[in-house]
């Protein structure tokens, strides 16, 4: 009886950091959106060499959530229809939740570098607490295995 209430709170727990996970995804496609809107509604207001080219994106895989930055340009002529989108990744030190910004910020435009600073700024704490949870749920699903271990012993 007592292992079987065991199993049922280390259960609660995951299902409670699971949600957790979900809810910082929403939160990261809220602070995404959000600059998709500013830059949207600045784009409107530009010639074509001053907007951006600037593109985040969050993608959930499982429970682990990625959030990067794109740099999209456009080469060739529109009415001559040679016109293609190249889309280059931007790299994340391996080491860190966040972006270098100065070179994040070497692909922005003037008037979207406090943009995009807050955004990633935003993102990179999404990525830290992110990257706790998954580890609480690693180390909960060994706790889980070696308590299933013992008592069989």
């Amino acid at each position: 009886m007592n292992e079987t209430k065991k199993e049922n709170d280390l259960e609660e727990i995951k299902a409670a950091l699971e949600r957790h996970m979900e809810s910082l995804y929403k939160r990261a496609l809220a602070v995404v959106n959000e600059y998709y809107d500013f830059k949207e509604e600045m784009n409107k207001k530009m010639d074509w060499p001053k907007k951006s080219s600037l593109k985040p994106r969050v993608r959930q895989r499982g429970l682990s959530i990625a959030a990067e930055w794109y740099d999209k340009r456009w080469y060739g002529s529109k009415a001559k229809g040679t016109r293609r989108a190249f889309t280059t990744y931007i790299a994340k030190p391996k080491a860190s939740h966040g972006y270098t910004l100065s070179k994040l910020l070497e692909y922005a435009q003037d008037w979207e570098k406090d943009k995009v600073a807050e955004t990633e700024t935003a993102l990179a704490a999404i990525r830290y607490e992110a990257s706790c949870v998954m580890k609480a749920l690693s180390y909960l699903n060994m706790a889980a295995k070696k308590s299933l271990i013992d008592t069989r012993l």
